[in-house]
């Protein structure tokens, strides 16, 4: 038995000296190192900023408020903050949100009713007077400045020509005569057109042309 036994230790030792060279060839094979991707950096959301909000004071309204945050009416102020019960009831101390953006109208509680601004008319401004300078009458043969210039310088005769270089009712030199536009001789020109000229002139220098006579 026991003989048989040690036959069966030794045939055990054989069989494993045998295998294990069989076993050292069928070793695993290292495996590959999975690589890691790298996953995109997630987009980052800017955090909207706080609302901003006004702090009711003493004295203030939904209007006043609205012309402080220079809204075109108060409607915004009411429509972004829906706790609010009636336009016309706000509290010291109470805060309110100011919209940064466009609303949406929600409705006015019953028996409020809005009263539609009032349009303002402007008057046309008054025309600035116009400042007139009343004119001498130089008609010829009425009175005036120039009735008494003629009257002393020619006895009021256009058409003298006493050969002293002088002209007409009014004494015109040539020089004086075409400075004011004249042609020809001033003796020769229509009373009209003398009377015409004396005005030009005196409107340009006044007396000064008649020295002796025009006062």
């Amino acid at each position: 038995m026991r003989k048989f036994f040690v036959s069966i230790v030794l045939g055990l030792g054989a069989m494993v000296t045998v295998a294990s060279p069989a076993l050292a060839d069928n070793k695993p094979s290292p495996k590959p190192t999975p690589k890691l991707i790298s996953k995109a950096d997630p987009v980052k959301v800017p955090t909207p900023p706080p609302p901003k909000t006004h702090v009711v004071a003493a004295g203030d309204s939904l209007s006043i408020i609205a012309d402080q945050e220079q809204f075109e009416s108060w409607r915004p102020l009411w429509n972004a903050n829906p706790d609010l019960s009636n336009p016309d009831l706000i509290y010291e101390g109470q805060k309110l949100i100011v919209p940064v953006g466009p609303t949406t109208d929600r409705p006015l509680p019953e028996g409020v009713v809005v009263q539609a601004a009032p349009v303002q008319q402007y008057a046309a401004p008054a025309p600035a007077p116009v400042r007139r300078v009343a004119s001498a009458n130089y008609a010829a043969g009425a009175g005036g400045v120039l009735e008494r210039i003629r009257m002393r310088e020619s006895g009021g005769n256009y058409a003298t020509n006493t050969g002293n270089g002088y002209y007409g009712a009014y004494q015109f030199n040539l020089g004086t005569w075409q400075g004011v536009g004249g042609s020809g001789l001033p003796s020769n020109a229509s009373p009209a057109e003398q009377d015409m000229r004396a005005q030009m002139l005196y409107d340009r220098r006044g007396c000064s042309p008649w020295p002796n006579t025009c006062y």
